[in-house]
């Protein structure tokens, strides 16, 4: 019974997603972050018609990636959403506030699969998609102008501040940087951001918070 009313909640979820969005979802599993209130945030303001591409860097399992392109590709078809990830569950040793690693959370959810297979055969219908395989401290992300960008890669200091410049400076006016587990359980990535927005405030028009953890950053 117990198994049954759980596959009842996921397609009433499934039917409403499509319903709202007009496609349909990936599996359930692969978007950790929840990647409805970017979407939302994309449509309420418009931000496909501004010039520019769409850049995520951290993608895990490709969910919110496949969701990002999918949307995208219905309301503008001329965008590219540019993904970069390492592809690499024991890169990110950041510690979380409840004294695990990130890596021990990303290995547990893979329990011996591959996050670049499942990413792969998540994404393998996203036309307007490019993947960049690398380190996002080395690689370069080949588009001119950015209008959103969506941060969630490894999560030190040191790497939150090179992922915020590394697109800000491509971002334009009325675009947005977002960044996830601000004010959550990753203590030193809110206190980055915060100085973040600090040093870039003659640059910033305005910043809000959506939901339990996604902080938007809108470039003047």
């Amino acid at each position: 019974m117990r198994t049954f009313i759980l596959m009842l909640k996921r397609f009433k979820k499934m039917v409403f997603f499509l319903n709202k969005y007009k496609f349909f979802p990936p599996p359930y599993y692969t978007d950790l972050s929840g990647y409805e209130v970017l979407m939302d945030s994309i449509l309420k303001y418009k931000l496909y018609q501004l010039d520019g591409d769409f850049v995520e860097i951290g993608v895990f399992l490709g969910g919110g990636t496949y969701k990002l392109s999918k949307l995208i590709g219905r309301v503008n078809r001329a965008k590219r959403i540019f993904a970069v990830d390492i592809f690499d569950p024991d890169f990110d040793k950041t510690f979380c506030a409840q004294g695990v690693t990130m890596k021990d959370i990303y290995l547990k959810l893979l329990n011996g699969e591959s996050q670049y297979e499942i990413y792969k055969q998540v994404t393998k219908n996203c036309k307007n998609l490019v993947t960049i395989i690398g380190d996002s401290k080395k690689i370069d992300i080949p588009c001119e102008k950015i209008v959103f960008s969506y941060i969630d890669g490894n999560h030190s200091p040191d790497y939150v501040k090179n992922d915020f410049y590394k697109v800000w400076e491509k971002v334009v006016s009325g675009g947005v940087v977002v960044f996830d587990d601000y004010g959550y359980d990753l203590p030193q990535v809110t206190e980055t951001i915060d100085v973040l927005i600090e040093n870039e405030k003659q640059g910033v028009m305005k910043y809000w918070v959506v939901g339990l953890k996604t902080i938007f950053i809108q470039k003047k």
